[in-house]
């Protein structure tokens, strides 16, 4: 049995950032959270995250941001954002750079076809 892929959702709602972890996890992945950029960070150091899920608009250190560095420490991770925005300089640029971008509230189905096919 393949081992599950693991995936770090990082939200600035804990209530979202909750119910993405249960859904996700019933999906069978491996979910940690994250409530800032910076605690992502600290997760990230030394951990092998196959994909992250970010919030592209956090107070701080915005989901962009956090997505390059993250893509620069972690080669091979697979990065897509959330967003209950509809129109943001950074939902244009993070899809120019090839980003998946799920609209806020996000349907949880989606997110797992996407990881699925992503991580394969």
């Amino acid at each position: 049995m393949a081992e599950a892929k693991r995936v770090l959702v990082v939200d600035d709602d804990e209530a979202v950032a909750s119910m993405l972890s249960r859904a996700l996890s019933r999906h069978g992945f491996q979910i940690d959270t994250a409530r800032t950029a910076e605690e992502a960070l600290e997760k990230a150091q030394g951990a092998a995250y196959d994909a992250a899920l970010l919030d592209l608009v956090m107070p701080g250190r915005d989901g962009a941001d956090l997505g390059a560095v993250l893509a620069a420490s972690c080669p091979g991770i697979t990065i897509a954002f959330l967003t209950g925005y509809q129109n943001s300089p950074l939902i244009e640029a993070a899809k120019k750079a090839g980003r998946a971008v799920f609209p806020k509230p996000v349907v949880v189905q989606d997110l797992a076809d996407y990881l699925d096919s992503e991580l394969r």
